[in-house]
């Protein structure tokens, strides 16, 4: 089976972006799609732009052509289009005129079965007009009514005709794998893409998946990655902040989340800073100026509340590490620091019970730390200087 083509749907009304968001992902997207809103609004300009841009890039303009066909799509192929697309509903002599217009200048048609009755029957006879994709496509509304592409994918495939499918309709990284099974030559990928915390991110992983050498090293990776990208890139100087504005910190945490309060304390003690662990037997008791730093995907521990509760009778501030916006001890913290964003902490397969949360906000703490050296200008044999040197 050949390795399915990734075609990224460019749907931004402003021209800049769409440019940008092209160069960025270009590495990992084989057709780029100048969606229907974005074809409209920006006109015959962009098709230029885009394949003056990227020569070695397939371009797909998704003029969803319903009348005329011959007559509209051809300016778009001569302007640069590889492919536009016509509407199954059209009708075959408006599929004609597109096949012929793409022919003319050494270019392909597309037709787009959305809202076709009868699918099989105009995949058929699309194939015999001589269009060489058909699209299997499930469009927004369709979408959010709970429809997907997939038996309808299933179908075309089956029918054995010499052309390439194309899927469209809510593809993400976690379908990619079901859509390559399903027999598609073409994969489109919309919001999952341009929608994501980080687009690069999200295309080099649907990249991997489709071309079957994702692994889980990359998984979480990747993963990850598309986590820190959605973090507040302000939090550095303001965890920077705090920290130098408390007399002493204190860092509590249960679980794994404990181990990674234990990393954070090791490096602040490195730093220069007086830290403490919560727990340990010779931990001092919180006061009034002092810190206290809780990490918790939940923030609902209840050990970690009790803590919380203590610190802020004492007069201590508090800052909560977190997964979530809101929660009992954020709703008592001074400050929250999300760790990217709630819906990212979905169940992710081979990174189960908070792994996502723990090992982002490790390396989130350690960035962070990079971050105060850098700015302090604290040398590595002034760290290396204050590490144990009893082990």
């Amino acid at each position: 089976m050949a390795t399915p083509l990734i075609q990224l749907a460019l749907d931004s009304l402003d021209f800049e972006q769409t440019m940008s968001l092209a160069e960025k992902t270009a590495p990992f997207i084989d057709i780029f799609e100048i969606g229907t809103p974005c074809i409209k609004h920006n006109g015959i300009d962009l098709v230029k732009a885009l394949r003056a841009k990227f020569p070695d890039k397939l371009l797909l303009v998704d003029l969803k052509t319903m009348d005329a066909g011959e007559y509209e799509a051809a300016p778009f192929y001569a302007a640069g289009a590889d492919i536009c697309t016509v509407l199954g509903v059209s009708g075959l002599p408006t599929i004609a005129g597109v096949v012929k217009a793409g022919a003319a200048h050494g270019a392909e048609a597309q037709v787009d079965l959305i809202n076709v009755p009868n699918k099989l029957e105009c995949a058929i006879e699309a194939a015999q007009l001589g269009a060489r994709i058909i699209g299997v496509h499930t469009g927004l509304d369709a979408q959010a009514a709970g429809q997907t592409p997939y038996a309808d994918l299933n179908a075309i495939a089956g029918l054995g005709l010499d052309v390439r499918i194309s899927v469209a309709g809510g593809i993400n990284a976690s379908t990619v794998q079901q859509v390559v099974e399903s027999g598609a030559d073409i994969i489109v990928v919309g919001a999952a893409i341009y929608g994501a915390p980080c687009p690069v991110d999200a295309a080099r992983t649907i990249r991997r998946i489709a071309d079957g050498k994702t692994t889980h090293r990359h998984m979480i990776l990747d993963k990850i990655s598309s986590i820190l990208s959605a973090t507040d890139d302000s939090y550095h100087a303001k965890l920077t902040d705090m920290l130098d504005g408390a007399s002493r910190v204190f860092v509590a945490g249960a679980g794994r989340s404990g181990l990674v309060c234990k990393f954070f304390a090791m490096r602040l003690v490195h730093s220069g800073y007086d830290a403490s662990v919560v727990g340990e037997v010779v931990t001092p008791s919180i006061k009034k100026g002092d810190l206290l730093v809780i990490i918790s995907g939940s923030g609902e521990t209840e050990q970690l509340i009790a803590f919380t509760k203590k610190a802020r009778a004492e007069g201590a501030r508090i800052l909560l590490i977190s997964s979530k916006a809101s929660s009992t001890i954020g709703d008592m913290a001074d400050a929250v620091f999300q760790i990217g964003r709630t819906e990212q902490y979905g169940k992710v397969v081979g990174m189960p019970m908070g792994t996502v949360f723990e090992l982002s906000t490790l390396s989130f703490l350690e960035s962070a730390i990079s971050h105060i050296i850098h700015e302090k200008g604290i040398a590595e044999e002034v760290m290396r200087s204050r590490h144990a040197n009893l082990e």
